[in-house]
């Protein structure tokens, strides 16, 4: 098997050294013994798991083939047809991604689309029929990650080891629209209380958050399995607000079971990164 791999990977780079070539072995955990440019990895479980393996890719070496993560939700009975529970584990799981954003180059959702008259599968995206259709809170999840991909990743931190429930990631990013840059702090509470906590942005000049603009999303609902549906369709969707506190230095409320994005409007694009000789933290 392996040589036979490694005849077509050989002819393969030859004729087409662009080609990037993607092994189905599992290089997370072990050094793979064969060449490769990324390694496919799957990912379906429970909610409770999923938020575990947020922190996965943290130790993986960070040398050798990246990792595709090609496919992953959660699919067991505790995320019914799609519930906030299983997104907010997803979540977790998108941000320890984007911590990790230098191993991991690539990652897709389980299947897209749902075609209710056909329903096999716990985990999509998007469900539809003939004339209608709608997004699962997962889908909603991805919103929050759109400008992930071009961003710059920060390094952020969470000071007390209380907060367990918790995981969160910081990013600058610039606004193609406006050509504005926000500094984005996402937080996921996995937990059913309410968490008062402070955010500090060291690396930031005085003054350098401007006094409006910034906006605070939240996605979140009533109950942790809760879901849309064609007669609720919007049960469950982020709803975003202007943030009056915004400041390198602000007293946040995190709901239960919710995903919060503070979105802080910069005044310039400058700030000192871990690619020069300081960089910023975000402590929460």
């Amino acid at each position: 098997m392996e040589r036979n791999y490694l005849k077509f990977y050989n002819a393969i780079k030859k004729a087409y050294p662009d080609v990037k070539i993607i092994t189905n072995c599992n290089g997370l955990c072990q050094t793979l013994d064969h060449p490769a440019d990324f390694y496919d990895y799957h990912v379906y479980t429970s909610a409770k798991d999923m938020f575990s393996k947020a922190d996965q890719f943290n130790c993986t070496s960070r040398d050798g083939p990246k990792a595709f993560v090609s496919e992953y939700a959660v699919n067991q009975d505790e995320a019914g047809n799609g519930n906030l529970l299983a997104a907010l584990a997803e979540a977790a799981f998108l941000i320890g991604i984007e911590q990790n954003s230098d191993v991991v180059s690539m990652a897709s959702f389980a299947p897209l689309f749902l075609n209710d008259n056909d329903r096999w599968w716990h985990s999509d995206a998007i469900v539809f029929n003939s004339s209608q259709q709608y997004g699962t809170p997962s889908y909603w999840v991805q919103h929050f990650f759109r400008e992930s991909s071009s961003a710059t990743v920060l390094h952020s931190t969470l000071q007390k080891n209380a907060y367990t429930s918790l995981i969160a990631s910081a990013i600058m990013w610039e606004n193609s629209d406006d050509n504005k840059s926000y500094l984005r702090i996402k937080i996921v509470n996995f937990g059913n209380d309410i968490v008062n906590l402070k955010i500090s942005v060291d690396g930031l000049e005085p003054s350098s958050i401007q006094p409006s603009g910034s906006t605070k999303t939240i996605l979140t609902s009533g109950n942790q399995k809760d879901e849309n549906s064609f007669d609720e369709p919007n049960k469950v969707k982020p709803t975003q607000s202007p943030l009056e506190n915004a400041d390198k230095d602000m007293d946040v409320v995190l709901l239960p079971y919710s995903l919060t994005s503070f979105d802080l409007l910069k005044e310039s694009s400058n700030i000192r990164t871990a690619r020069t000789d300081s960089f910023c933290k975000s402590s929460f």
